[in-house]
């Protein structure tokens, strides 16, 4: 540690969401994987070509790649963040959230 400097709580936050975010990613990405693999075997709910369970099917397909995307986005943005951020502040600027 640099003296007279101490660990910016800010860093600390970051480093702690990135942690949860990963934790939970497999999870978020894969939320949508069962109601897709069901839609897929026809015993679920089956419609003709253009139907209403064939347009489900695709939007549930869109929204899984939405929500894969979203969570890696904000992965990738509190890594971002976290770049940005030193590790140490002054005890003042700690004392304010760090910066």
């Amino acid at each position: 540690m640099t003296p007279g400097m101490v660990p910016n709580p800010k860093y600390r936050e970051l480093e702690e969401l990135l942690r949860k975010l990963r934790r939970d990613a497999d999870v978020v990405e894969h939320a949508l994987d069962k109601p897709i693999k069901r839609m897929a075997s026809r015993q679920v709910w089956v419609s003709d070509k253009g139907g209403a369970a064939v347009i489900f099917e695709r939007e549930l397909h869109d929204q899984r790649r939405r929500l894969r995307s979203a969570m890696r986005d904000l992965i990738a943005s509190v890594e971002d963040a976290l770049r940005r951020t030193p590790e140490e502040v002054t005890p003042l600027e700690a004392a304010f959230g760090g910066k």
